[in-house]
């Protein structure tokens, strides 16, 4: 990397909603690792996550905005809800490495999506674009399964247990800890279906905005009016 090239945590998801655990973990990395700042790319439709619907995209850009505001290490990219498609992070990677050339990218993950990375379109490729770092529990020790050494084409590092790195690609996967927010988007939706306390979840525009436009119930309007 040279001294013209920056930093950038890319952060993908949903976003349906957008909560404190997405913005804690963006924080952590983003500390930690002396990003210059973290991009967060809402997907059109998560290739995971055919079978639900999620709420509209211009809600879930609204929230996001929202949760974004006074925070100018984060900002956020549309380029996969501009594609309008199933979103795949290979091609949003290339696309971003095309478009900003002067990026250093880091993809942020959870552990839980970084043990399924494997299952991801094109997943050997994705160490060819980005660094990837991942957020785990302190205490808690994730084991990389040998699918994953075997589709990155890992190798531990000899001085450093947190690091893998593919050596050809001169890329790697970091572990770094982060202290626990159990939170999830699926939860605050059923949460808010059974009428139950979200507010701690999640920002306090966020949890305005869903009331204002009554999300995540039965009766929820499609857009934003």
């Amino acid at each position: 990397m040279t001294d013209s090239m920056k930093k950038i945590g890319l952060l993908g998801g949903t976003f349906d909603p957008v909560h404190n655990g997405h913005l804690h973990l963006a924080e952590q990395a983003q500390r930690l690792l002396n990003l210059e700042k973290v991009v967060f790319i809402p997907a059109y439709r998560s290739p995971h996550k055919l079978d639900l619907e999620p709420v509209s995209c211009e809600h879930r850009l609204a929230m996001l905005t929202l949760a974004l505001e006074g925070l100018p290490k984060f900002s956020m990219d549309k380029i996969e809800i501009n594609k309008n498609e199933v979103s795949y992070t290979i091609e949003t990677l290339k696309a971003l490495q095309s478009n900003h050339p002067d990026w250093n990218m880091f993809l942020i993950l959870g552990a839980d999506a970084f043990q399924a990375i494997d299952t991801w379109k094109q997943c050997s490729q994705l160490l060819d674009f980005c660094d990837i770092l991942v957020g785990t529990r302190p205490g808690a020790e994730l084991q990389v399964s040998d699918s994953v050494k075997d589709k990155l084409t890992l190798s531990a590092s000899a001085t450093d247990a947190k690091v893998f790195k593919n050596i050809e690609k001169g890329t790697g996967v970091t572990f770094f800890k982060i202290s626990p927010l159990d939170i999830s988007s699926k939860d605050i939706r059923q949460r808010i279906h059974k009428k139950e306390e979200v507010k701690k979840l999640l920002p306090p525009s966020i949890d305005q905005y869903i009331m204002k436009h009554q999300l995540y119930r039965d009766d929820s309007p499609p857009i934003v009016a």
